[in-house]
């Protein structure tokens, strides 16, 4: 029997604007000001180009219906996904989106007859029990990202009607009981063929946008995946591995060429979590980039303690524009938990090498650790203002179930709720031993306001560039102005 897959990106749930690649595959999420209306671009996720490319090359017959960027909601996706017909459909499940995915996945369950669900993703992997106890999902897949790996097998076990325990990884419920296969190898992505991007239509994801609101789309590029590093509240080791692995410098810039020169893609996004990590793999990218005259741009995101001045110059020559650090907190003994080894001189220095060189500086910060207090905060918003970046992304710490901070928020009782659709990185679920969910909030704001106060006072002080139309200076300057009058909205 032939299969009709379906790879079913879901949509945002109401309200939402959801990004399921983010928080190690976890994903994250921000209230949608315009209500229950479709609002916001996602981006184009790896894997789907990822599992195009493998079903291509099994000679498998498939469709994508991706409704972030359709921006369609819950009945028009049943809609689209009953005119499909499929028979097996691939979804990923994220965190904060995770009841309204499934609720979609059993609606279209009821809807379509002898259909095969399976969920897939960094919340599969973590909570596979809890997403089958919850939902009538036919099957987890627990494999690795991009979780393309062993999915060929499984359709064809699928259209054989063999026993599912052939299958490594998943898991699934027979007889009234779960039951979950061996491991899964984590998968190599030298391994995986270059994504397929022809049954792909890359209008209407998000754009890249630089300090002055002009727009460019943008792909993400998966040159690495990994994070060796264990930080006690990251769930990139749970999402991506533990392990690093590396694509050729080859394949990638294969990929980077297509999408340039046939698909007119100019910015690019390394996914990779840690760039500079393999320093000679990172040089070689930008070697290549530069050996076949490639003008494009691109960003990646970097540990502070990694970025070398050698490599930061050859990155800005190959067309690096940006480079995002987790600078978690401004703290010294905080920092001490939140990155161990790292010093608040080495965020500095990271900051101070990569302005040099006229490259945008993205910070991401945390907000409400266990020993957090309203001096260990004060230090944090001082050396904010002190590191000036270009960009300033806060979050509340989110303990990710699977991690150890999730273990120390249950221990010491510092869990506000379990229910997983706050958890989107920007809602307080955790308080800490000495500051309550209000106090946490008021704190952020004040850091967003006095953030935003700052930098509306360098831009009105400095002279417009002649490359900038007034109308996009203007903008800027309202924007700030509102992030510094209603900070809650930033």
């Amino acid at each position: 029997m032939s299969s009709r897959v379906l790879i079913l990106n879901l949509p945002s749930p109401p309200g939402q604007r959801l990004w399921r690649d983010t928080a190690g595959g976890f994903g994250t999420s921000l209230s949608n000001p315009h209500g229950n209306k479709i609002s916001g671009e996602a981006p184009l996720y790896p894997f789907l180009p990822y599992a195009a490319s493998v079903l291509k090359e099994a000679g498998m017959e498939f469709k994508i219906i991706d409704c972030q960027r359709l921006k369609i909601g819950n009945d028009e996706t049943i809609e689209c996904v009953k005119k499909a017909n499929p028979n097996i459909i691939f979804s990923i499940i994220s965190l904060p989106s995770m009841s309204n995915d499934l609720k979609i996945l059993d609606r279209i369950k009821e809807s379509i007859q002898n259909v095969t669900t399976i969920g897939l993703g960094t919340v599969c992997r973590v909570i596979p029990d809890e997403i089958l106890s919850k939902s009538k999902l036919s099957i987890i897949f627990r494999n690795s990202y991009p979780h393309v790996n062993g999915v060929t097998k499984l359709i064809e076990v699928l259209q054989k009607s063999e026993t599912l325990k052939k299958i490594k990884g998943i898991s699934y419920v027979e007889n009234g009981h779960i039951i979950h296969t061996p491991e899964a190898p984590e998968s190599k992505l030298e391994d995986l063929p270059n994504p397929n991007y022809e049954s792909i239509s890359l209008d209407g994801y998000a754009t890249y946008s630089d300090k002055w609101g002009r727009s460019s789309p943008y792909v993400v590029i998966l040159e690495s995946k990994g994070c060796p590093y264990g930080c006690i509240y990251c769930p990139y080791p749970l999402g991506y591995g533990k392990k690093l692995t590396f694509r050729s410098v080859d394949k990638i810039v294969d990929e980077i060429e297509y999408l340039h020169y046939v698909r007119h893609i100019n910015v690019f996004a390394f996914k990779g979590q840690t760039f500079a990590y393999n320093k000679i793999h990172a040089t070689k990218i930008c070697d290549e980039i530069i050996k076949r005259k490639l003008d494009i741009a691109w960003y990646c995101e970097s540990r502070v303690d990694e970025i070398t001045q050698n490599l930061v110059k050859r990155m800005k020559e190959a067309g690096c524009i940006r480079i995002h650090f987790g600078v978690e907190t401004g703290d010294p003994e905080t920092l001490k938990l939140a990155k161990p080894g790292v010093k608040i001189d080495t965020i500095r220095k990271a900051f101070s090498l990569t302005e040099r060189y006229n490259l945008v500086t993205q910070a991401h910060v945390v907000l409400g650790w266990p020993e957090d207090t309203q001096t260990t905060l004060k230090n944090t918003h001082k050396f904010l203002l002190e590191l000036n970046p270009d960009v300033l992304n806060l979050n509340f710490l989110t303990p990710y179930p699977g991690t150890k901070m999730y273990e120390i928020a249950q221990k010491n009782s510092l869990l506000l709720t379990h229910d997983w659709s706050n958890f989107t990185s920007h809602k307080v679920v955790m308080k800490t031993k000495s500051l309550n969910e209000c106090q946490m909030y008021k704190i952020r704001d004040k850091i967003v306001r006095d953030f935003s106060i700052k930098k509306l006072e360098s831009l009105l002080l400095d002279f417009i560039p002649q490359n900038i139309e007034p109308m996009r200076y203007l903008n800027k300057a309202k924007s700030l102005a509102s992030s510094a009058i209603f900070p809650a909205q930033y």
